[in-house]
C-alpha cells in the first residue's frame, strides 16, 4: 500500500513540474503542497483530452478511433505549455544581474518577487492560459448543455433552410419568369382579341403562382435582412425576442405555404391543356415549368437533409454563451482550473520559507546560507561554503533552497572543472610553444657561441628566462564567476606624472633618492 502511494505521489510530483528527487526530502505540508499541483495539472490534461476528444468526435461524425489520439496529442501539448509557464513562476533559481540592480536600489526582496511575478510577460503567458482554458471549455459546454438550447437551435435551423432555400432557388424562380414572358409573348404574337384572352385567363393560376413565387423571394429577404439587424444586438429586450419569433414564424410559416404551392402546381400543370396551335408551344412551356418546380423541391429535400444532419456545433456553442448562464459557470470553473494550480505555486514559496524560518531558526549557519543564496553579500565566503557542503546531507522544508543549493553547486563544480581543463590545455599549448620556439633559436644562439661566449651566455640565459614554461591561470573579472553578476571593483590609478615615469623608466624609491643625493 505504502509502495502504490509513493508511487502516486512521484507521479502528482512529475505533473507539477518539479524535481522528485529535492521533493522527497522535503517536509511533508510541502509535498502535499506539490502533489496537489500535480493534481490539478492531471485534471487539466483529462479536461484537454476529453474537449479535444468530444470535438474531434462530433467534427469526424462518431469516429472514436480518431478523436481517442486527437485527444491525447492535445491534451499532452497543453499540459506541456502549462508545465513550462509552472516553470517560470519558480523563483530566480540562478543569480542575475537585474536582480542585483534592484538590490542596489534599495528594492526589498519581497518587493522584488512581486515585481518579478506582477509583470508584462508573465500577464501574456496567463492570458494565453485563459484563451486556451475558454477554447477548451466549449466542447466541454456543447456535451453537458446542448440539450438546453434545443428550441433556439431549431429557430436557427428555420432561419437556415429559408435563406438557404431562397438562395439556391432565385435563378429558378427567374427562369420562370423568363419562361412566362416568353410565352405570353407567343400568345400576344399569334393571337387576338377574345382567343388571346380566353389563353390567358386560363392560365391565371399559373400566372400567379410565378408571381408568387416572386413575391416570396422580396418578402422573405426583407423579413430576413430585418431578422439579421435584431439578432446584430448583443443583448434583445423583451419586445426584440417577441419581433424576433414572430419573424422566425413569419418566413416559417411563407416557406411551408410555398411548398405546398410547388407540389400544387405540378398537379395544376399536369391537369391543363391547350388544342390548336398553340399546343407545342404550351407543352414545352408546361414542361419546363414542372421541371422548374420538382428541381425546387428537391432543392428544399436536399437542404431539409443537410440541416437534419448538421449539429451546429459553433451555433450550439453561441447560443448556450448568450442563453444559458451554466455555461458561463462552467467556463469560469475551467478557467479556475488553470489559475489554480499557479496561484499554488506562487504561494509554496511563502509557505516554504516561513517553515524554514520556523523550523531551523536555531541552525545560523544554514540560516546565513539561505540568505546568502537569494541575497549575496559575501561572494567568497558562499562559494566556499557550497563547495564544502554535502547538499545530499541537508534536509530542510524550504524546496526552493535546496534546488538552488543543489544547482549552485553543481555549477560551481562544473566550472572548476573547466577552468581546470582549459588552464591544463592551455598550460600545454604554451609548453609545445616554447619548446618549439627554444629548438629554433637556440640553433642560431649556437652560432653566436664561437663568436662571442660572453653575448651567447647572456642571450642564452635571456631566451630561456623568455620562454620559461608556465601554469595559465584563468584571470576572473567578477566576484561571483560562473554567475557574472558583479565586477571586481578595480582600484583607481591616481594621475601622478612621477610615478608614471617610474613606472615607466623602471624606477625605484631607492634610485630616486641617490640621483637626489648626488
Amino acid at each position: 500500500m505504502n509502495k502504490t502511494f509513493n508511487e502516486i505521489r512521484q507521479f502528482l510530483f512529475t505533473c507539477s513540474g518539479e524535481d522528485n528527487f529535492i521533493l522527497k526530502r522535503c517536509n511533508t505540508v510541502i509535498q502535499k503542497r506539490f502533489a496537489l499541483i500535480g493534481g490539478f495539472v492531471l485534471l487539466i490534461f483529462v479536461g484537454c483530452f476529453f474537449s479535444a476528444m468530444l470535438f474531434s468526435y462530433s467534427l469526424f461524425q462518431g469516429a472514436k478511433w480518431t478523436s481517442i489520439p486527437i485527444g491525447i496529442f492535445w491534451g499532452a501539448m497543453v499540459v506541456n505549455m502549462y508545465l513550462l509557464l509552472l516553470h517560470t513562476i519558480s523563483p530566480a533559481i540562478i543569480p542575475l544581474a537585474c536582480k542585483v540592480k534592484r538590490r542596489k536600489k534599495n528594492i526589498g526582496i519581497e518587493r522584488e518577487a512581486k515585481l518579478h511575478f506582477l509583470n508584462l510577460s508573465m500577464f501574456l503567458r496567463i492570458g494565453f492560459m485563459m484563451l486556451l482554458a475558454v477554447i477548451i471549455a466549449q466542447p466541454l459546454n456543447y456535451s453537458v448543455l446542448s440539450s438546453s438550447v434545443e428550441t433556439h437551435l431549431e429557430k436557427h435551423k428555420v432561419k437556415e433552410r429559408v435563406t438557404l432555400y431562397s438562395l439556391t432557388n432565385k435563378h429558378l424562380i427567374q427562369s420562370e419568369l423568363n419562361n412566362q414572358k416568353e410565352f405570353n409573348t407567343i400568345i400576344n404574337s399569334r393571337l387576338y382579341g377574345e382567343d388571346a384572352e380566353r389563353i390567358k385567363q386560363y392560365l391565371t393560376d399559373i400566372d400567379n403562382k410565378i408571381q408568387g413565387d416572386k413575391y416570396f423571394i422580396e418578402l422573405v429577404n426583407k423579413k430576413i435582412n430585418k431578422l439579421n439587424d435584431i439578432e446584430g444586438h448583443l443583448f434583445l429586450n423583451s419586445n426584440e425576442n417577441r419581433q424576433k419569433a414572430a419573424l422566425i414564424n413569419q418566413i416559417d410559416l411563407l416557406l411551408s405555404n410555398q411548398i405546398i404551392s410547388d407540389h400544387n402546381l405540378i398537379n395544376t400543370l399536369n391537369s391543363l391543356s391547350i388544342l390548336g396551335k398553340l399546343k407545342p408551344d404550351f407543352d414545352n412551356y408546361k414542361t419546363e415549368l414542372i421541371n422548374l418546380t420538382i428541381e425546387k423541391i428537391d432543392n428544399y429535400n436536399k437542404l431539409n437533409d443537410l440541416l437534419n444532419k448538421s449539429n451546429f456545433y459553433i451555433k450550439t456553442i453561441q447560443l448556450l454563451l448568450v442563453e444559458n448562464p451554466l455555461s458561463w459557470l462552467l467556463t469560469f470553473l475551467i478557467c479556475l482550473l488553470f489559475l489554480l494550480p499557479i496561484i499554488f505555486k506562487y504561494k509554496a514559496r511563502d509557505i516554504s520559507a516561513n517553515l524554514f524560518l520556523h523550523e531551523l531558526e536555531e541552525n545560523k549557519e544554514l540560516v546565513r546560507l539561505r540568505k546568502e543564496l537569494i541575497n549575496t553579500t559575501d561572494f567568497n565566503w558562499l562559494e566556499k561554503k557550497i563547495k564544502s557542503i554535502n547538499a545530499k546531507e541537508i534536509r530542510t522544508p524550504d524546496y526552493y533552497f535546496q534546488r538552488m543549493l543543489i544547482e549552485h553547486k553543481i555549477i560551481l563544480e562544473e566550472y572548476d572543472e573547466t577552468k581546470k581543463e582549459f588552464s591544463k590545455l592551455l598550460t600545454e599549448n604554451i609548453k609545445r610553444f616554447n619548446k618549439n620556439s627554444l629548438n629554433r633559436l637556440l640553433i642560431l644562439v649556437e652560432k653566436l657561441k664561437k663568436i662571442n661566449s660572453n653575448k651567447y651566455l647572456e642571450f642564452k640565459d635571456q631566451i630561456f628566462e623568455e620562454y620559461k614554461n608556465e601554469k595559465i591561470v584563468k584571470y576572473e573579472y567578477w566576484l561571483d564567476c560562473p554567475f557574472r553578476t558583479e565586477k571586481i571593483k578595480t582600484t583607481p590609478i591616481i594621475e601622478d606624472p612621477v610615478s608614471f615615469l617610474d613606472f615607466f623608466y623602471n624606477t625605484s624609491d631607492n634610485d630616486r633618492e641617490n640621483k637626489q643625493s648626488e
